[in-house]
């Protein structure tokens, strides 16, 4: 093999393969630095799936012996001393002073990061030697380069603050100083509060009676992985015993009923009323004992708030407003206003609150209200609300993230990312999806999962950007289908076909609609069955719009259209009332001029019910294409029925269904409608005001103008007005010489007397 290759196959984590090629390839090559640096790398990944310590240690040590080789052919190899002190320093413990003589050549060679590397694992060997002064001072130095190296990265230079911190109170816990070693602890946790180390930290600040920082540290805790673990709930037992006891500490009190929480039920039992009263009473004791602690007002709150009984948490969500608001109180605050009063307040209160994460459980605790809330004003009220209350997280997050500021409250990645997609998708609701797709793709950026993309597709596709929303819907099924429930699996697939359509990708949407199909009848059908009902419902809707959809998909063979008409005709035999289908089936029989089974579809699909429901479009084109399809059967009362009826749907809605565009056609099949039934003035009425919307839009000539131009001048042939439609149809031969029948039309009015020469033609004849 070539040395390129080896270096592939390491890439590619083949790690013992690579190795194995490496030992072959080094018996020729035995003087080349690379190879056995390489080598070194592959026993170091090697040594992470050993079964025992000996292996380890052999491995281990078969990784320093190939970089120690490495380095006899080159001395400047920077990556191999480097990874050689690693390998001592972290695992082997038997070479020191060829380590920190490794160290001391890449502190004085090396770049910032290699230097900071150096004194790291040269701290490592003053660990290992309990020299607490030189750890300390390896710890120190790597803060001052921390300082420089990331000045402009806040999350990042936290991190590193913590990490030495950490390390120097390390040093200080293995030489039995606890004092000393806590004070570093509670240095490290001021940069970085969110870490795998708070849950030991605070129990080991219970021992040392920090009761403090314990109270400082708890909320922080209950965020993070370690939240319902049997750890934290001992430890908030101990808490619990401390306060039983008689000990007087508003923040360990405060971060108790916070835990408390977290564990109602392991606190306060299975029965509910019980439990509220337990929870009520703990709150109405710890008022009394801190008066002037906003959280227990909020907490008795709460109890109630959390029964239906807003009448009786009110009170006390007002105290805690009067002392200071949490985020939570300020939704539930709010809301129970609105079931006490009757009526939303006209604003709510502000705080300087800094942690984001409260923030976001406030927005989400606002999604939950508006789920069970019927009262629509209310719940439009309550959305802005829940606008404002992901906006403060996401602002606190972006600030520390974007802007170098804020604090390390906002440092953890992941719960970033889950207030963007709530934030996004509150966006969403509210139509501002350009913003939306911003703050998803910073979400998706800071903490990859396949909700954030789902959500983005969705903006993407109500911005029109149908590729956009494919690409990441694809990205869903390439990358996260291992963890994407079945429900999500299927709907997925129906919103990618549904957007490639809308992009004549037929081919690829042919292709998946017959994938999902096939995998629903070989493995799908059955997985669902073991869901539960509103599962097995969601995904049998998205089937059945998968299969309607097939309506649109064009697979551009000679009987396509015939082959997509039976292919809903088909479903409609195993699901006569899916009215989706009667409504794609429309489209279809229109197309094939097939106007009495269209008429049929659709009158089967009015029969179904359910057309209120429907989006003010959706009702529109129903009526408008029986109208139509009317039409063309000659059928003109039936028409102007339909398109009279259409025009009223079309006021009910918004700017978009009362547009220009839509008026126009419906005037337009109208005018045509009332020449059929001899009511030429209506007609006429109906043409010109087509023309004045594309006049009034200073809209371009297209076929359609072409065509109501021509049935208004027929319109005024038919009322006696010859001059006003010969004026027509020149107008339309001007902008369009090749509309046949208004070419037809002009030869015809010519033959009758029109023309400039007709006076001299009837002169001549006999």
């Amino acid at each position: 093999m070539h040395f390129d290759e080896l270096e592939r196959l390491y890439n590619e984590q083949a790690y013992t393969l690579a190795a194995t090629q490496l030992e072959i390839y080094l018996q020729t090559h035995s003087n080349e630095a690379p190879a056995w640096h390489l080598l070194g790398l592959c026993k170091l990944e090697m040594a992470k799936n050993v079964e025992n310590n000996q292996e380890a240690l052999e491995t281990h040590t078969a990784a320093y012996e190939a970089f120690t080789q490495a380095l006899i052919i080159d001395p400047t190899h920077i990556q191999a001393r480097l990874y050689r002190a690693h390998t001592d320093a972290g695992f082997l413990y038997q070479y020191t002073d060829t380590t920190l003589s490794d160290c001391e050549y890449l502190i004085s060679h090396g770049d910032t990061e290699v230097a900071i590397k150096a004194r790291q694992y040269r701290y490592q060997v003053y660990m290992t030697l309990q020299d607490i002064e030189k750890g300390k001072a390896e710890m120190e130095h790597c803060l001052e380069l921390y300082e420089s190296l990331y000045r402009n990265n806040l999350p990042r230079l936290n991190v590193a603050r913590f990490q030495c911190y950490t390390d120097i109170g390390d040093l200080y816990y293995y030489s039995s100083e606890n004092h000393i070693s806590l004070d570093y602890y509670k240095e490290a946790f001021k940069y970085a509060v969110h870490n795998n180390r708070s849950l030991a930290t605070a129990n080991f600040a219970i021992l040392m009676n920090d009761h403090d920082f314990v109270a400082h540290m708890l909320p922080v805790i209950l965020t993070g992985e370690e939240n319902g673990s049997e750890e934290l709930f001992r430890l908030l037992q101990s808490i619990k015993q401390l306060l039983d006891d008689g000990l007087q500490h508003a923040g360990l009190a405060r971060a108790f009923c916070w835990g408390s929480v977290t564990y109602w039920q392991r606190f306060f039992g299975d029965d509910e009323y019980e439990g509220t009263l337990e929870q009520i009473s703990l709150g109405k004791r710890f008022i009394a004992a801190y008066p002037q602690e906003s959280y227990f007002y909020h907490y008795t709150a709460t109890a109630f708030f959390n029964i239906g009984s807003y009448h009786e948490s009110l009170p006390y969500y007002e105290k805690a407003i009067n002392i200071r608001p949490y985020p939570s109180t300020i939704i539930r605050w709010y809301y129970a206003n609105f079931r006490t009063t009757g009526a939303l307040p006209d604003s709510w209160p502000d705080t300087d609150h800094i942690v984001p994460y409260d923030w976001y459980t406030a927005g989400v605790i606002s999604s939950e209200i508006i789920q069970q809330e019927q009262d629509a004003a209310a719940r439009n009220a309550l959305l802005q609300v829940k606008k404002f209350l992901y906006r403060r997280s996401f602002q606190l997050y972006y600030s520390y993230w974007y802007e170098n500021s804020g604090s390390s409250y906002a440092g953890h990645p992941h719960h970033y990312a889950m207030c963007c997609n709530n934030y996004g998708i509150t966006l969403y609701e509210l139509s501002d999806y350009e913003e939306a797709v911003r703050v998803h793709t910073i979400g998706y950026n800071m903490s990859p999962f396949w909700e954030q993309l789902e959500s983005r597709a969705d903006a993407y596709h109500s911005l029109g950007n149908a590729e956009a929303a494919v690409n990441d819907r694809k990205a869903i099924l390439s990358s996260f289908t291992n963890t994407l429930p079945l429900m999500y699996y299927v709907s997925i697939h129906e919103r990618i076909i549904e957007d490639l359509t809308s992009l004549e990708r037929h081919e690829e949407a042919l292709e998946l609609y017959n994938k999902i199909l096939g995998e629903y009848d070989t493995w799908i059908a059955r997985e669902m069955e073991e869901l539960d009902n509103y599962e097995r419902d969601t995904i049998t809707y998205n089937i059945d719009r998968i299969k309607t959809g097939r309506a649109f998909i064009r697979s551009g063979s000679a009987n396509d259209l015939a082959e997509r008409i039976r292919a809903l005709e088909m479903h409609l035999e195993e699901k006569p009332d899916d009215s989706d289908a009667y409504f794609n089936l429309m489209y279809l029989y229109f197309d094939n001029g097939q106007y009495e089974h269209c008429i049929g579809a659709i009158n089967n699909r009015i029969s179904i019910g359910g057309i209120t429901q429907l989006p003010v479009v959706s009702q529109m084109k129903i009526y408008y294409f029986r109208g139509k399809a009317a039409l063309k059967l000659h059928r003109y009362k039936a028409c102007i029925a339909d398109m009279l009826l259409t025009l009223n749907i079309m006021r009910q809605g918004d700017d978009s269904d009362n547009s220009p565009n839509n008026r126009v056609g419906v005037y337009a099949f109208l005018s045509e409608a009332y020449l059929g039934e001899h009511d030429y003035k209506t007609s006429i009425d109906y043409g010109q005001q087509c023309m004045q919307i594309y006049k009034g839009m200073n809209w371009s000539w297209d076929k359609e103008a072409s065509s109501f131009y021509y049935t208004t001048a027929l319109a005024y042939e038919a009322h006696g007005d010859t001059a006003a439609c010969r004026k027509l149809i020149d107008r339309i031969l001007e902008h369009d010489a090749v509309f046949q029948p208004a070419v037809d039309k002009k030869a015809v009015l010519k033959g009758n007397g029109g023309g400039f020469f007709s006076f001299f033609k009837k002169k001549k004849q006999p």
